[in-house]
């Protein structure tokens, strides 16, 4: 009895005795499979992450890309302590993105920057707040409420309308810039917003009228024109 039962456990193959490839030592295999599977698994989790989380090297692979490193409004003047130089790969830039600092210091945002935006030149209007008007146009600065409002920016048409009057003061002029305006403080009254305008001789002859005319606390509405750049 006591061989008949060892023989149904185990049997000789070559001289050698050896255990039956039964269902215990099928699910034992699969076991240390999944196991062994389940550590390579993790280990390339692993260095995928480290290899995602490590900074791309100033000599790695992409191209130098002019990127922000602090936030900056609309119609300020880039300087050298407001962008950097990253590398991206060429799949995560711009076609039209700046390689050089010196390509984008001096020339003034035409739209909001913040931190690790690309510099491209759309987004610049140039090292002149004049460059690609007309010969003749002139900028002048003027004190308007509340421009964020009705979501003014540089490249819009406007008009300026006096708020004392009513009277429109200039038709269809482009914004330069827009400065908003500034609070208070403990040595004096803020600054009013301010938006630059382009303005041929005439328009500029009439703005300047409208300003000496504005009685204490008056300024100059601007409004939207249909169509302009930031409708479109």
């Amino acid at each position: 009895m006591v061989g008949a039962r060892g023989a149904g456990r185990w049997r000789r193959a070559g001289g050698s005795a050896t255990w039956p490839d039964g269902p215990r030592r099928r699910r034992a295999r699969r076991t240390r499979w999944r196991r062994w599977a389940a550590a390579g698994l993790a280990a390339l989790a692993v260095l995928l992450t480290v290899g995602a989380l490590r900074p791309t090297p100033a000599g790695g692979s992409g191209l130098p890309t002019v990127v922000m490193v602090r936030d900056v409004a609309a119609g300020q003047r880039l300087s050298p302590d407001d962008v950097s130089v990253a590398t991206r790969p060429d799949g995560q830039r711009p076609r039209s993105a700046l390689s050089r600092p010196e390509m984008a210091v001096g020339r003034v945002v035409a739209a909001p920057l913040t931190v690790h935006d690309v510099v491209t030149p759309e987004r610049l209007l140039g090292a002149d707040l004049l460059a690609g008007q007309p010969a003749d146009r002139v900028a002048i600065s003027v004190p308007v409420l509340d421009p964020g409002s009705v979501g003014v920016r540089p490249g819009d048409h406007v008009d300026l309308y006096a708020t004392g009057s009513g009277s429109r003061a200039a038709t269809d002029v482009v914004v330069l810039a827009v400065r908003d305006a500034e609070e208070s403080t403990g040595l004096g009254a803020g600054a009013p917003a301010r938006v630059t305008l382009a303005l041929d001789p005439g328009q500029a002859t009439e703005v300047a009228r409208g300003l000496s005319a504005l009685q204490a606390g008056q300024s100059l509405v601007v409004a939207i024109r249909h169509g302009s750049a930031s409708g479109q």
